[in-house]
This record gives C-alpha cells, sequence and structure tokens, in this order.
C-alpha cells in the first residue's frame, strides 16, 4: 500500500512538473511576443524619424537584448528589411539632387543652357533616366532577396508564415501606391516639356517662359499642368502613407 501512494505521488509530482513547465513556456512565448511589439514600435519609430532625412544614410542598432529566440532572429530580419528599402530610397533622392533634377525648369538655368545646345540639361534627364532605372533593378532584388531569405529563416512555422505575408502585404502595397511609379511619370512629361523647348523657340520673362504661338503654350503648359497633377497625387500618398504609420507606431 505504501508503495502503491510513493508510486501516486511520484506520478501527481510529475504530472504538476509537466504543467507547471508547461504554463512557464506559454508565459515565456506571451512575454516574448509582447516585448517583441514593444522592441518593433520602438524601432521603427526611430527608423521613421531617421528616414524623413534621405540626405543622410539610415543608421539603426537592429539588436535588442530584451528579445530571444525566434523573436529575436524575426524583428532583426524585419529591421534589416525595412533599413534596405529606406536606404535604397534615400539614396536615390540623393543620386536625384546630386544630378541637379530639381532644378530642370529652373528658367534662368534653362535660358543659360540654351546657349550651350543644352548640353546641361541632355546630360540630366540621362542621369535621371539611369538612376531611375538602377534604383527600380535594386528594389525588385530587395523584394526577391528578402522573401527567399524569409523562407530560409530557421523559425517556428507559425511565425515563418506571419512574416512572408507580412512582406508580400508590405510589396503589394508597395505596387499599388507607388511613388516611383509617379515619379517615372514625371520624367517622361519632362521630357516631353524638353524637346518642346528644344525644337521651338521661346523667350525668358522673369521665371515665365513664352511661345510665340498659342498651340506651343497650350502643348507645354498641358505638359507642366500633368506634372503639378501628378505631383499632387504623389504628396497625398505621401501623407496617406505617414498617417498609417502613425497609427501603427
Amino acid at each position: 500500500m505504501r508503495r502503491v501512494l510513493v508510486l501516486i505521488g511520484v506520478v501527481v509530482l510529475c504530472i504538476g512538473s509537466f504543467f507547471f513547465y508547461q504554463h512557464y513556456q506559454q508565459q515565456r512565448v506571451l512575454n516574448n511576443q509582447k516585448m517583441f511589439d514593444v522592441v518593433m514600435s520602438e524601432k521603427m519609430r526611430a527608423l521613421y524619424m531617421q528616414a524623413q532625412d534621405w540626405s543622410t544614410p539610415v543608421q539603426l542598432d537592429i539588436h535588442d537584448d530584451r528579445l530571444s529566440g525566434d523573436y529575436k532572429k524575426m524583428s532583426e530580419f524585419l529591421l534589416t528589411y525595412w533599413m534596405q528599402n529606406i536606404e535604397a530610397r534615400n539614396q536615390y533622392l540623393r543620386e536625384l539632387k546630386a544630378a541637379n533634377w530639381d532644378t530642370f525648369l529652373d528658367v534662368e538655368r534653362l535660358d543659360r543652357d540654351r546657349k550651350q545646345d543644352y548640353a546641361e540639361t541632355e546630360k540630366m534627364l540621362a542621369d535621371v533616366t539611369k538612376i531611375s532605372a538602377e534604383y527600380e533593378k535594386q528594389r525588385l532584388q530587395l523584394q526577391l532577396s528578402s522573401l527567399q531569405q524569409a523562407k530560409q529563416l530557421s523559425i517556428d512555422d507559425e511565425m515563418k508564415t506571419s512574416l512572408l505575408v507580412k512582406i508580400e502585404s508590405n510589396i503589394n502595397a508597395e505596387n499599388a501606391d507607388d511613388i516611383f511609379v509617379i515619379e517615372q511619370q514625371i520624367i517622361e512629361k519632362a521630357q516631353a516639356m524638353f524637346d518642346l523647348l528644344k525644337k521651338d523657340q521661346w523667350q525668358k520673362k522673369g521665371k515665365m517662359i513664352l511661345f510665340p504661338e498659342t498651340a506651343q503654350v497650350k502643348k507645354f503648359n498641358a505638359l507642366y499642368q500633368d506634372v503639378l497633377k501628378l505631383n499632387a497625387k504623389m504628396n497625398n500618398i505621401k501623407k496617406n502613407n505617414t498617417e498609417v504609420l502613425d497609427e501603427e507606431l
């Protein structure tokens, strides 16, 4: 009888230990999940603040001792993914600035440049087209490599599925409201405007470009209005993106 009681006691102790360990593991996972949300919120806000100044390369410590295991791996992967995408975009903007793209329609500059057969503007458009093409290629490479790396990440299957959904959702969102596509359209409009300036005679009056014929004025103004509309659309997307990020962070 005593042996039976001892055996029952051992069994009860083992069962109790098992459920205690199970509860401990569940609590640990829950705590890690909560800390993951805290860390990601802090890091993404810091990254977002840095991203506003595209003139300076992004720098962020992706490591955080508050996380461990699969949550640490997923956090570091996502932060690296966002850093690479933001820095690729900011590098693209820095290169556009270096090409003086923001001075394309500067009337004083155009007036000076036509005296040298528009050599400066020709180079500017060629440089901007090349910069745009290289950035487009880099974006695609980042998307494909990120998906591939996520599939190979050694984390829990459920977490990996969630991670892949996040990345694919982000890629789809980028493609749906893509500022870069609008920027490419602006480059096309700029090229068309430049073709008119080279083909037709025009005069500089203050900060205005004047054409002698009404048809020329209408063509140029139509292209210029298209550029303004595209800029307005781009600014609306940026504003919406900022509002969404503010809500999430």
